[in-house]
């Protein structure tokens, strides 16, 4: 792709990152023994553990895929997924987060079993009651209050706590007085009623052994400021407030916005799914998944200058109509010509593990193919003269490279309904084109690259 950087006066480094991917073998093996562990065996394992676990598997896994590309590009992935996981990092941290119900403390509003699989997945909104400092219970500014019937996720203020995060209902705002008396809360002397939408027969149960919001005593039903009381759904089967008593503002994670899985119990608490938002959400996401499986996709390339990376925007339209999640056509209406810079499938799928190629036509059907001294010619002319090829010398490093040679006529005549296609960088060793795969089927390309959209200061068309 052209380039108004200045020339290069050296070639980029292309050699393997070394011994990368025995490194990521250990890591993946690392990874997953200490996942499994906490997971299908269910052996007792610190979060810190299982977090590291889990980096190691990522780490493995992308050290695997990386240890063919050059060193410079894999230094330009690592910073772009290093910034892709400080972003995810940052949302969880503000903005929410999912959570596990592990009980039965909630039932019937939430469904809860600890084992792997199971039970309800919520998200949970945690910028709405106010931004907390990582890795701590102090807040950096306090948001919209908690309000009666809230669902809310919450560290334990008892130690040693069976599960150390839960989830219940706020009952009892701060400096209420509140009761349980005959199944029903009693808050400064009033009983008040339940919302519409719990279940008929809610009863909160006041049994021995209980203490908040059961004895009539001040320092059991006087809610101090900056606490709550915190009871479960299912009241006959819940260690909440009534036995660890009055919960600090701090504890509280965030508040319950919805059932996200299984999709047969999806349920808003909040509402938003009713909001216009919630509608241009939707609308918004639902095109873009449209437009993915039918206009295009992003592909990423290391940029002609070496210094980062450029997003191209692969246009499917551009070659006809296709069948989504299939190698299928409805249409092809597709003409190319020479330069164009295409997103294509290997039939020799071993060599990409099924990811497919991007690279110029250089050679359309019946013309004849020949690298002579590191210059592309076709038909005895070289092609000096075109805009769209690199600087640089196409050679026959790659120890498979046997296409465009001179001398065998099957070697460098282009069939019919093939193309000739050589990489983007003619210096690099280890590129995989038409040198290296043989010539390109028509029905093999996907997609035409026609513009650079990210990042904003190389937005271009692709020439």
């Amino acid at each position: 792709m052209a380039n108004e950087s200045p020339q290069k006066s050296s070639k980029p480094e292309t050699s393997k990152p070394s011994h990368l991917e025995s490194i990521g073998g250990i890591f993946l093996m690392l990874g997953i023994t200490i996942v499994a562990a906490r997971f299908v065996f269910d052996v007792e394992t610190p979060p810190q553990l299982v977090f590291g676990g889990v980096g190691l598997t990522i780490a493995g896994v992308l050290a695997w895929y990386y240890s063919g590309m050059p060193r410079q590009q894999v230094v330009e992935w690592i910073k772009s997924g290093l910034f892709a996981v400080l972003l995810a990092l940052s949302i969880r941290w503000a903005v929410g987060e999912p959570y596990r119900i592990p009980s039965g403390s909630m039932e019937p509003t939430l469904h809860g079993d600890p084992g792997i699989g199971r039970g309800d997945r919520v998200f949970v909104n945690k910028w709405v009651y106010g931004l907390r400092f990582p890795f701590t219970k102090w807040r950096i500014w306090y948001g919209h209050p908690p309000e009666r019937w809230d669902i809310v996720v919450f560290k334990s203020v008892e130690e040693n706590a069976q599960h150390p995060t839960l989830v219940k209902r706020v009952v009892g705002l701060p400096g209420e007085r509140v009761l349980i008396r005959d199944g029903k809360i009693h808050i400064n002397g009033e009983a008040i009623p339940f919302p519409d939408y719990f279940p008929e027969d809610q009863y909160y149960t006041a049994s021995p052994g209980m203490r908040f919001g059961v004895i009539p005593e001040d320092q059991y039903t006087q809610i101090p400021e900056g606490h709550y009381l915190v009871l479960g759904d299912n009241s006959g089967n819940s260690r909440d407030g009534r036995y660890f008593g009055w919960l600090p503002n701090e504890n509280i994670v965030g508040r319950v916005a919805s059932i996200w899985w299984p999709p047969t119990r999806w349920r808003d608490f909040t509402g938003f799914s009713h909001t216009l938002w919630w509608r241009a959400l939707v609308t918004v996401l639902g095109v873009l998944l449209v437009g993915r499986m039918f206009a295009g996709r992003s592909w990423v390339v290391l940029a002609n200058n070496g210094k980062g990376l450029d997003h191209l925007f692969i246009n499917f339209l551009k070659v006809g109509l296709r069948i989504p999640f299939t190698p299928y056509w409805l249409a092809r209406w597709a003409v190319f010509k020479r330069g164009d810079l295409v997103l294509y499938h290997c039939r020799e799928a071993q060599r990409t593990e099924g990811e497919p190629l991007l690279g110029r036509i250089a050679a359309l059907s019946g013309e004849q193919v020949a690298l002579v001294d590191g210059t592309m010619q076709v038909n005895g002319e070289p092609l000096n003269g075109a805009t769209w090829l690199q600087q640089g010398k196409y050679g026959f490093d790659h120890p498979d490279a046997e296409f465009g040679k001179s001398g065998k006529k099957a070697k460098t005549q282009v069939p019919d309904g093939h193309y000739f296609m050589l990489a983007e960088n003619p210096e690099d060793t280890h590129a995989l084109d038409s040198r290296v795969i043989g010539f390109v089927p028509k029905a093999d390309i996907v997609g035409t690259a026609t513009r650079v959209w990210w990042p904003p200061s190389r937005i271009r068309a692709v020439e």
